[in-house]
């Protein structure tokens, strides 16, 4: 544990480039968690908007972030990773301040839209920005290291999406809007860091040398895209609804919901902490299968906890287990290509996970909707176990060198 703590302590290694653009990262994915894990979903029903409209929101914004990627990721080649993100964030906060103040769905659905196209942009550049930007040596606590401060940025805006509505003084529709646009004009405080990266190389030859058909052509990538759309389109049918479930299910209210999703992720950062030195003693690749795998029985513990406490519990644990090996998968991904083709596969695999993601969303809020708010659990669970599979197969195959 020590050697751990003292490799998070010495992240004043990396450059101020990575420096700054996580404090960017914990701006983004702060304001990302206010809506998307709390606020969204109460208010849109607090507006009179069935499930089945709620599922629709967020699958359209999801779809867009992968139908965006590639677009996203050819800008960022052409332009600069910096000037895209920036560009991504002022269109991606346009997107959550027009969310807040229109009330007809058609106004919903469009600002649903340039927040995914904003968001794409984001999503796209996160991992080519860090892999290219450390020594190959330090990118697994580079990855670690910012998944923290992702889910240091869940917390803080889980909690406090959950209560400043209670701190206005009630949980109605005009505190849950302004407590949306507080967070819309925050997200724009990520300008300030992004500013003040350098300029990089562009690189306008990526998607021609290294582009989309060619990847697509190698078995190993088109596994990796499929494990993503296994995962994504599980994601999408639980992970945006864990605030309804909370809310309309079990009662709980806006600052309980916020409490609740701020522990999971805290569950999330203890178990990033290890992931260093658990992928050291046992493998990346053993270490994503481990934790998915043990994740899988508290994901269907969740449907039928019944208790508030109970499933915070849970929760946790599943949060932890799922998540604390995202740094693991992300660098073992980019490194199956070159790096002229990384901007590329990090498209594709935004698009896979994110249309997925938004498929299934909108299945999510017909069934909550129609049969039952416990039924997309035990299909997220089948799914998952499929994509584990997957995953030991893609890299059995690179052990064998038949990459």
């Amino acid at each position: 544990m020590s050697n751990i703590l003292y490799r998070f302590k010495h992240n004043g290694n990396f450059s101020k480039q990575v420096r700054l653009y996580m404090f960017n990262t914990f701006i983004s994915y702060l304001v990302m968690s206010a809506f998307g894990n709390v606020l969204q979903g109460i208010y849109f029903k607090s507006l009179g908007f069935e499930e089945g409209f709620i599922g629709n929101v967020i699958a359209l914004k999801t779809i867009l972030i992968g139908l965006s990627a590639i677009p996203a990721g050819m800008l960022s080649d052409i332009i600069g990773r910096k000037n895209a993100v920036m560009l991504g964030v002022i269109i991606s906060s346009l997107g959550y301040v027009g969310q807040s103040i229109f009330i007809s769905q058609l106004s919903i659905y469009f600002f649903a839209c340039l927040n995914g196209i904003g968001s794409a942009v984001m999503y796209v550049n996160d991992a080519p920005f860090l892999t290219e930007n450390c020594e190959e040596e330090k990118r697994i606590n580079l990855f670690s290291i910012n998944f923290i401060i992702t889910q240091l940025a869940f917390i803080i805006g889980s909690y406090s999406a959950g209560r400043i509505p209670e701190f206005i003084g009630n949980q109605g529709i005009d505190s849950l809007r302004y407590t949306q646009m507080v967070f819309a004009f925050l997200a724009l405080l990520s300008l300030i860091p992004l500013y003040k990266i350098k300029n990089e190389k562009k690189n306008e030859k990526s998607y021609r040398k290294g582009g989309f058909f060619s990847l697509l052509k190698r078995k190993n990538v088109m596994m990796i895209i499929v494990y993503n759309m296994l995962i994504g389109f599980g994601a999408g049918l639980v992970v945006p609804f864990f605030n309804l479930f909370l809310h309309y299910k079990l009662n709980a209210g806006t600052g309980v919901v916020g409490t609740i999703l701020a522990y999971s992720q805290l569950a999330t950062i203890i178990g990033a902490f290890l992931v260093p030195y658990v992928s050291k003693k046992l493998g990346r690749v053993f270490t994503v299968q481990l934790c998915q795998i043990l994740s899988i029985p508290f994901l269907i513990t969740i449907s039928i906890a019944g208790s508030v406490w109970l499933t915070t519990l849970v929760f946790f644990m599943r949060s932890a287990l799922m998540n604390m090996a995202q740094p693991a998968l992300q660098s073992l991904t980019m490194e199956i290509v070159g790096d002229e083709e990384r901007s590329a596969l990090s498209s594709l695999i935004s698009l896979s996970n994110h249309i997925t993601r938004g498929i299934s969303a909108s299945v999510a809020g017909f069934i909550m909707t129609n049969v039952s708010y416990e039924l997309p659990y035990y299909i997220t669970a089948a799914l998952y176990i499929m994509a584990i599979f997957l995953f030991a197969k893609i890299f059995e195959r690179k052990k064998a060198g038949a990459f």
